[in-house]
């Protein structure tokens, strides 16, 4: 739901009642008794990698304040992938821009959280929205997209500029603040044995022998331009597919993306070794999927952080996106990118050229990197 001036408004009307006193806010962690919080407030109402990185903060949380309840802001397309993470005592849904907006204050309010954590940018209606549902701690990391400074515990975390950490160290600095200290900042997805039984399941449905070796790919993308084109999907399956028999592949994505991996499929070379998963798998149930593949390609960042959260060893193709601010952290040749990060100087001013940027990464160059890591892969992925 989107109102003209309305974001403005709400920012506008919470820096004012700021500066008169009617807002209460703590500028400063050193005053606060933190083992005496009993609610912590998680929200990630972004980008499924947004979500995805937060996770080795969850675990982190949980050994600093055994006795609080850690709840989880959602945006409402990802929060089933959270439902049954032992680290969260509940998941809220956000259902963005001010829709069911009273819904979600009803839920924040009941479940008391007096700190909430901010990891990455959001929505105008995010800050207001904790606050009115009883956080009175709103601490938030740096950024150009800081919009809300008057809230944030600690202002000398503050920056006007573009923040240059990894998504992942981001959570570092912020939970560091909070004598929170993260050992292993890997990403890690919860996968519960019914989510396996599911997918297994699943792949017997569509006839996937239990001995193939899945080959993954995400072709689709949140934002357009972010797209490697669908013929080159095509190109890369047909080749790997035609290189081994026992190879078979998976195509991923959400239901408006189902049209575009079945053009991949019939593509592929090999129809009857592919399987359309657009739309047909819940998004809590992909973890499962995922641990299964033996190789992914992708172009979106959000399925990518899932891969680096799941082990599933992946290639990860960059131009819109930076690799090392949402890149792998670690992994080695586990997770590898392909990048042209130069091209984006064009996002940035504002004249995208899509698809020439995505188009300089050739088949031939995937194929290379995706070769080796698939050199004496095993069939089946041993599960983590």
């Amino acid at each position: 739901m989107r109102i003209p001036g309305l974001d403005t408004l709400v920012y506008r009307t919470f820096w004012a009642l700021d500066r008169l006193g009617r807002i209460h806010t703590v500028r400063d962690l050193a005053v606060v008794d933190l083992d005496r919080i009993g609610g912590i407030l998680v929200a990630v109402t972004t980008a499924l990698g947004d979500s995805v990185c937060f996770t080795p903060a969850l675990a982190a949380l949980r050994d600093r304040f055994p006795q609080a309840r850690i709840v989880g802001l959602f945006h409402r397309n990802f929060a089933d992938l959270y439902r049954a993470d032992a680290r969260l005592d509940a998941v809220i849904p956000y259902h963005g821009k001010y829709r069911r907006w009273r819904e979600t204050l009803n839920a924040l309010r009941a479940e008391r959280c007096e700190l909430a954590l901010v990891p990455y940018i959001n929505d105008p209606d995010i800050i207001p929205l904790i606050y009115l549902g009883g956080s009175r701690i709103i601490f938030r990391t740096p950024g150009r997209n800081t919009i809300y400074r008057f809230m944030v515990a600690n202002p000398n975390l503050l920056s006007d500029g573009p923040n240059p950490e990894h998504a992942l160290v981001r959570c570092e600095t912020m939970l560091r603040h909070l004598g929170c200290p993260v050992t292993d900042l890997t990403p890690r997805l919860q996968v519960e044995a019914a989510q396996r039984d599911r997918v297994a399941a699943w792949l017997r449905a569509r006839q996937v022998p239990p001995d193939a070796f899945l080959l993954g790919m995400h072709p689709g993308a949140s934002i357009r331009e972010k797209r490697w084109p669908a013929e080159r999907f095509a190109e890369t399956a047909r080749a790997l597919l035609r290189e081994d028999a026992h190879r078979w592949l998976i195509l991923t994505g959400s239901t408006g993306e189902r049209a575009l991996c079945e053009t991949i499929r019939e593509g592929c070379g090999a129809p009857d070794r592919a399987v359309n998963a657009a739309g047909d798998l819940p998004l809590s149930d992909l973890p499962a999927l995922l641990e299964r593949l033996g190789w992914l390609l992708a172009n979106d960042t959000g399925i990518a952080h899932m891969a680096y959260a799941t082990g599933t060893p992946s290639l990860t193709l960059f131009w819109r996106s930076l690799p090392q601010i949402s890149g792998p952290l670690a992994g080695g040749d586990r997770h590898r990118v392909l990048s042209r990060g130069e091209l984006c100087r064009a996002c940035d001013a504002g004249r995208c050229v899509y698809p020439a940027c995505a188009s300089a990464i050739t088949v031939d160059e995937v194929l290379v990197m995706a070769r080796t890591a698939l050199e004496g892969a095993t069939a089946v992925r041993e599960r983590r």
